[in-house]
């Protein structure tokens, strides 16, 4: 290396500086005095970054390509072009930048993170996900903080490797991996014990495996760490009724939406559990409300359906049936309703049709199996009516033997038998 190179990467070093106390009118004119004698890349990336940090995107990005024209391989303009297009939202390119830069050097953790669910976002899920490992385990380098000091990157090294776990827990998670994603979970909080999305999406997985006892541990306390959170009481209230706990699960869904009366899938939440405690009448206005924020949704529909049959709103409820197959053909929980409108009108080889196709669909729907073998009584088919009932009673100790897994063998609330009259053979 000659005098003159020497000579400018001093210069080069002397104006970084410049830019980290803040003088970036001084550094600018230094570098355009230097850049108006000798071109190169590594001037032309530090101007970009003095421009993006005066606010002046498009200077910087034709800076920061300019370098790139000089020198295709400087990794520093192929990071800080990276994060510029990065901040500006421009992904597509984003993503093949960042992706250019790490094909010449390890990028720093935090950006390898964004990389990673560019990736994710765009199909390529076994790349991003091993980056995120790879981002985890703290491999990676330093790279170029576009307007950052290093230290303040290393001083934050555990944080990154959470956040690391969180994505890929993410990513997990949307793929139904949730057992691996609670593993990357856990491994996090040992990083980060009180991180709140961390402690939320724990509380998530967990129910998504059907183990809510735990999440309700986790929820209790995020309510207590948080208890502005709409959706840290809106969880823990789904949690409690996955376990039948539906009077205080009423009252923390009740809390959610005291906190934000916005979220249709609380509203939901609240109609189907005054559904299970047999108060018609305020399910149905739940249920209505979550209508008016997310219209055609079938789960509220159907539920919406089932309240009005049991109020008498016949014509209604067959209206909600309709409505509902026709955005889900042979919907069982639908048919099951129009199986009780029918037999509520004493038309019971209708009510029977209804029934044994919402069974065929759905051979765990007790409920149905309970009005099908009350169809069949009707119509003087005693043994097809034994069969169901056998069947209603077979789907509901399958219910009762999952509701005591999850609580760890305790003994869970039998339900009632539908209404309808009593069980054939009773």
């Amino acid at each position: 290396m000659g005098q003159g190179a020497n000579t400018a990467t001093a210069d080069l070093g002397s104006i970084a500086a410049l830019v980290e106390a803040g003088d970036l009118a001084a550094a600018e004119r230094e570098l355009r005095r230097m850049l108006a004698v000798a071109d190169s890349a590594a001037a032309r990336d530090l101007l970009g970054v003095i421009l993006v940090r005066a606010g002046d995107r498009a200077a910087a990005e034709r800076e920061l390509r300019r370098a790139l024209e000089l020198e295709a391989d400087h990794f520093p303009a192929r990071v800080n072009l990276g994060r510029l297009l990065l901040q500006q939202q421009r992904l597509d390119e984003a993503k093949r930048e960042l992706q250019a830069a790490a094909r010449l050097a390890p990028l720093d953790r935090e950006l390898s993170i964004a990389l990673a669910r560019l990736e994710i976002g765009s199909g390529e899920i076994g790349r991003g996900e091993g980056r995120l490992r790879a981002a985890a385990e703290g491999e990676g380098g330093p790279g170029t903080r576009l307007g950052a000091g290093s230290a303040k990157h290393s001083a934050r090294a555990a944080q990154g490797s959470a956040h690391a776990r969180f994505e890929l827990a993410r990513s997990l998670a949307r793929r139904g991996e949730n057992r691996e994603a609670l593993a990357e979970l856990e491994r996090a909080l040992e990083l980060a014990p009180n991180a709140e999305d961390l402690l939320s999406a724990r509380a998530r997985v967990l129910l998504a495996l059907q183990t809510p006892v735990p999440a309700i541990e986790t929820l209790a306390a995020l309510t207590r760490m948080h208890p502005e959170v709409a959706e840290h009481a809106y969880l823990l209230g789904v949690a409690r009724l996955q376990i039948a706990e539906t009077t205080t699960g009423i009252e923390a869904l009740q809390r959610s939406l005291e906190l934000d009366p916005r979220q249709p899938l609380a509203h939901i939440a609240l109609g189907l559990a005054f559904k299970e405690q047999k108060e018609y009448a305020r399910a149905k206005d739940s249920l209505l409300a979550s209508l008016q924020l997310l219209p055609g949704n079938v789960d509220a529909l159907v539920a919406l359906a089932e309240a009005e049959e049991a109020l008498g709103e016949l014509e209604l409820a067959e209206r909600r049936v309709e409505r509902t197959l026709e955005l889900a053909a042979d919907a069982p929980a639908a048919l099951y309703v129009l199986g009780k409108i029918r037999m509520t009108e004493g038309r019971y080889e209708e009510a029977r049709d209804a029934l044994r196709r919402a069974v065929e669909r759905d051979p765990r729907l007790a409920k149905a199996h309970y009005q099908l073998s009350l169809a069949y009584a009707r119509l003087g088919d005693r043994e097809s009516s034994q069969q169901h009932l056998e069947l209603y009673r077979r789907a509901q100790e399958l219910e009762e033997k999952r509701l005591t897994d999850m609580l760890g063998g305790a003994e869970p609330h039998r339900a009632e038998p539908e209404p309808g009259g009593p069980a054939p053979g009773a």
